[in-house]
């Protein structure tokens, strides 16, 4: 198991992880539950290597998983994704 692989099944330890290497470098990224509903996610290569844009890309699945089970996040983990302030230019 590669070290993106091992990433995703850490955080997702619920789902059977896999996934598939992409011409573009990204990753085809599949969930697969106990049972057997599975997610798809493509995940591009500036996603993989920006600790930040990874970030979103996990918590976007997060949230997607939640829907899907009714189970929306918290108001707080939805805020999360705004962490920084707009850029000023003098």
């Amino acid at each position: 198991m590669d070290l993106i692989q091992q990433k995703f099944a850490s955080v997702f330890s619920a789902y059977e992880v896999t996934t598939l290497a992409r011409p573009d470098g990204g990753i085809l990224l599949t969930l697969r539950s106990t049972e057997g509903k599975q997610i798809k996610r493509s995940i591009s290569h500036n996603q993989l290597h920006s600790s930040e844009q990874l970030s979103w890309a996990i918590n976007a699945i997060r949230r997607d998983l939640a829907e899907q089970a009714s189970e929306l996040p918290a108001i707080s983990m939805l805020q999360s994704q705004n962490r920084f302030a707009l850029p000023t230019y003098h």
